[in-house]
């Protein structure tokens, strides 16, 4: 299997399927965040703890900011309401990804 395929599995053994970059806006548009895609990240995310350790994937990391602001989630000046706990979720968790041009694009 590849890289990907592998990923993928062991996403959906956690429960996770892939959505689509659509669904993947519309999950973040409630919270007050947007993707913005000029910035995105292309790499190899690898697994350096747990039972995965060491297994890699093709991603895309993808920069997340604020509707309203346009700041990056991540800056200092961002919000840190109960919006901004749930989107740490979702980061943390893995279930919102899709698979774009051979890669998982995560946020």
């Amino acid at each position: 299997m590849t890289r990907l395929a592998d990923e993928l599995e062991r996403r959906e053994c956690r429960g996770h399927s892939p959505v689509t970059l659509r669904q993947l806006s519309a999950a973040l548009k409630p919270l007050g965040y947007r993707l913005n895609r000029s910035d995105d990240c292309l790499s190899d995310n690898r697994y350096l703890t747990g039972p995965d350790a060491g297994a890699s994937y093709p991603a895309i990391n993808a920069y997340v900011v604020e509707i309203d602001t346009g700041l990056s989630f991540a800056h200092v000046s961002a919000r840190r309401d109960v919006n901004y706990r749930r989107l740490q979720e979702m980061r943390r968790s893995e279930e919102l990804y899709a698979v774009v041009r051979g890669r998982i694009l995560e946020i």
